[in-house]
């Protein structure tokens, strides 16, 4: 980035310097004009008296040509050279441009590089590149003339060096100072960029610890439910086998008893599909969907209340991070609360979506909530992370005995 700002400085050096060296040329053109040859413009050079012509010849070659004024032309209106220290110019016709025809009117200046393959500059073509300047200036007998120099542009371009090495210190001293202010600003970035590294590789390795709990609580569940409740159908039907021909009846409880677990195990089966994928919350929505889960404490008794704003119109994600929310929470009254009264709600308002799932249970401290993270319970925590990375706040608050609610914001587009 510096190195582009330096190449772009060193231009705008190089273009500055050469500007400031044609407006000298053009000031010492000016000068020259009317201070040398403007009183030397006599009637007589006006009409082409060879004396006149001599005196003004002899003024331009003492007093104006030098090694980089190389050539000087005195034009009329009608495109008549008066003089030129040439002579073989002088009293021959060229056509004028517009521009030049301008500035002889209105005595003004202007400057452009000579075109050596006019007719009017075959005499000059042995010098190189020329820069002509031209300026308006009025004979004694008020004729307007058109004053013409021949600069050597390399001497402009020598000028303009030495203008560009003026301008070089305060160009070094301005890439400096910009280096320094970059330097904590590189810094800072870097700094960053290695905290946002950081961050992400916490975040990554949060998400394979909450995969792994996640499997973990599968197993735990098909262990500790459906497969107990399966072996002790399986158990109970065995045990019918050997007592059918004695006692019809037992057989007859064993497999309404069976038919019972084999029941139970099916909704602890769908209980779990739900947790893993809600298909509910894909084809339906967060209406449909969380109902879904407040289902097993409603099977123990506990009252859920669940209100969600029609209309919500979340995206997916929004809405996943919702569902995911609300699933914690709800587990956590669950297996920590003690509650008998759930509110759950879900509002949209002013460019974001809200959830609240509040519960009357024995609530926590900040030391409980410290233990349980330190035992590897860090469910909240991930999605603390994940409302975070989409712009919003997971905030948690809880008094002993007192409940808990848990808030979810993000904004939603």
């Amino acid at each position: 980035m510096l190195v582009l700002v330096a190449i772009a400085v060193a231009l705008e050096i190089r273009s500055l310097a050469r500007s400031e060296a044609v407006r000298d040329a053009r000031k010492q053109t000016t000068l020259t004009g009317h201070g040398i040859v403007e009183p030397a413009l006599t009637t007589g050079v006006v009409r082409g008296d060879p004396a006149a012509i001599d005196r003004l010849d002899q003024i331009v070659r003492r007093r104006v040509l030098s090694p980089d004024v190389v050539r000087v032309k005195v034009w009329n209106a009608e495109g008549k050279i008066l003089y030129s220290d040439e002579p073989r110019l002088t009293g021959r016709r060229f056509p004028l441009g517009a521009d030049e025809l301008a500035v002889l009117r209105s005595r003004t200046v202007s400057t452009e590089t000579s075109d050596l393959s006019r007719p009017e500059n075959a005499y000059e073509r042995g010098y190189g590149e020329l820069t002509s300047v031209y300026l308006g200036l009025r004979a004694q007998d008020g004729t307007p003339v058109m004053f013409e120099e021949y600069l050597r542009s390399s001497a402009i371009a020598g000028d303009s060096s030495g203008v560009a090495r003026r301008f070089v210190p305060v160009g070094v001293a301005a890439l400096l100072v910009l280096a320094l202010l970059q330097i904590p600003l590189a810094w800072r970035m870097a700094r960053r960029i290695r905290d946002a590294q950081h961050d992400r590789e916490a975040f990554l390795q949060h998400a394979i610890e909450a995969s792994d709990r996640e499997r973990q609580a599968i197993a735990a569940g098909l262990h500790d439910g459906v497969v107990q409740e399966l072996a002790g159908v399986s158990f109970q039907m065995a045990a019918a086998i050997e007592q059918e021909r004695d006692d019809p009846a037992t057989l007859t409880r064993a497999l309404s008893a069976g038919a019972a677990g084999t029941r139970n195990a099916i909704r602890q089966l769908r209980s779990l599909l739900l947790e893993i994928y809600p298909p509910a919350l894909r084809e339906q929505g967060l209406a449909a969907a969380l109902p879904d889960l407040a289902a097993p404490l409603t099977a123990r008794g506990i009252d859920v209340q669940i209100a969600v704003q029609p209309g919500s119109g979340l995206s997916t994600e929004v809405e996943r991070l919702v569902f995911r929310t609300a699933q914690e929470a709800i587990r956590n009254v669950g297996a920590h609360s003690g509650a008998t009264h759930v509110d759950v709600a879900v509002i949209r308002d002013n460019g974001a979506v809200t959830l609240r799932v509040s519960d009357d249970g024995r609530g926590f401290d900040d030391t409980t909530l410290s233990s349980r993270r330190a035992e590897g319970h860090m469910g909240l925590a991930m999605l603390s992370d994940l409302a975070e990375s989409a712009g919003g706040a997971l905030h948690v608050r809880s008094v002993p005995g007192s409940g808990t609610t848990v808030e979810l914001e993000v904004p939603v587009r």
